[in-house]
């Protein structure tokens, strides 16, 4: 070994050698577990498993999300890959599938299996006698077009009778994003790289960041006294938005085309903006989406009137998360059950 050589390898250890210490110290302290905030460990990067089921989390994982400590819930991912109980790949002779579809508000971050929307819906739907299960193919981050495209890929294959598209007000600001998320994940397990991804997300140094990332963001909110707004759309430039909300109405169009081939009906759920409530600000988006789905024919559900006036402590997880709380996932869930009970036996 040359002398050049040496001296990197040198500099690559004392790099490295801090890290392992830290890795190793921390795991000593009971670190890494399952009681972490990263949604990303349970994404499914292993190939095998990736294309035997419809879901895109790893079939069967159990874990507690708990960071914040606070909001701590439990998911359980279903051998399909989905969020909720186990099912059917299809579902049996006599029964209406309903397929949830959107992000995080869908998906039901910081709450209980039972207190999703999707599953609120089932629950109601159910209750007036009408044999119907709905599936949650919510998914932290993705818009319409990973949504779109996970439909036409796997999502098919569950055969459902009604599509519902849950519309959070980020879901334009996302689609200025470079890359489609569920084409990122494709990605991964394609390029083999499911053992560095699960490493790294299962790694104590991972759950270190995660939690000085979020003690940071509320440690500047605490000092400026301003609230971020993550899930609004509310600061793109109006010329952007307007070509962005043609990108999301293309998508729609084609999500449309592929349920119509099989005749299964599609809804779109306007998700309210905890911002705009918060703020004033009209909520533009849900005139605008509706519009869209008055000309397209498609189902059209809101709970806007009904949060109307409502404290938004009870509505959302304020101050501490602007997602969903249990009883404004309830009132999303009543809005596209009143939609729903027109079309399904």
């Amino acid at each position: 070994m040359t002398a050049h050589r040496r001296q990197a390898a040198a500099t690559l250890l004392l790099g490295i050698a801090p890290l392992a210490l830290l890795e190793g110290g921390l795991r000593l302290a009971g670190w890494p577990t399952d009681r972490v905030r990263s949604f990303g460990k349970l994404l499914d990067f292993d190939a095998q498993s990736f294309a035997a089921a419809i879901g895109v989390f790893r079939p069967g994982a159990h874990s507690t999300v708990m960071w914040p400590p606070e909001l701590a819930y439990e998911v359980h991912i279903n051998a399909l890959g989905l969020r909720g109980p186990e099912i059917s790949r299809t579902p049996p002779p006599g029964r209406t599938r309903i397929l949830a579809l959107g992000d995080s508000m869908t998906f039901g971050f910081y709450l209980g299996e039972g207190e999703t929307w999707p599953a609120r819906l089932e629950a109601l739907l159910r209750a007036e006698r009408r044999d119907v299960e709905v599936v949650n193919g919510g998914v932290g981050g993705w818009t319409i077009s990973s949504e779109t495209l996970f439909l036409e890929e796997r999502a098919l294959a569950l055969a459902p009778a009604q599509v519902v598209v849950g519309f959070c007000a980020n879901d334009i600001a996302d689609l200025d994003l470079p890359a489609v998320v569920y084409e990122r994940q494709k990605q991964a397990v394609a390029a083999g790289r499911g053992g560095i991804e699960r490493a790294l997300f299962t790694s104590a140094l991972y759950e270190l960041y995660l939690r000085a990332q979020v003690a940071w963001k509320h440690w500047r909110a605490q000092r400026s006294g301003v609230v971020s707004h993550p899930l609004t759309s509310v600061d793109l430039p109006p010329a952007r938005a307007d070509e962005l909300w043609r990108v999301y109405a293309g998508w729609l169009d084609r999500m449309q085309r592929a349920l119509s081939a099989r005749g299964i009906g599609l809804t779109i759920v306007y998700l309210p903006d905890v911002y705009k409530l918060a703020n004033g600000i009209p909520a533009d988006d849900e005139a605008r989406l509706r519009a869209i789905a008055a000309e397209r024919g498609i189902g059209f559900a809101t709970p806007l009137a009904d949060f109307a006036g409502q404290p938004l402590e009870r509505l959302f997880l304020r101050p501490l998360d602007d997602h969903l709380a249990p009883e404004g996932a309830d009132r999303v869930a009543r809005a596209v059950a009143s939609v729903l009970a027109r079309s399904i036996p």
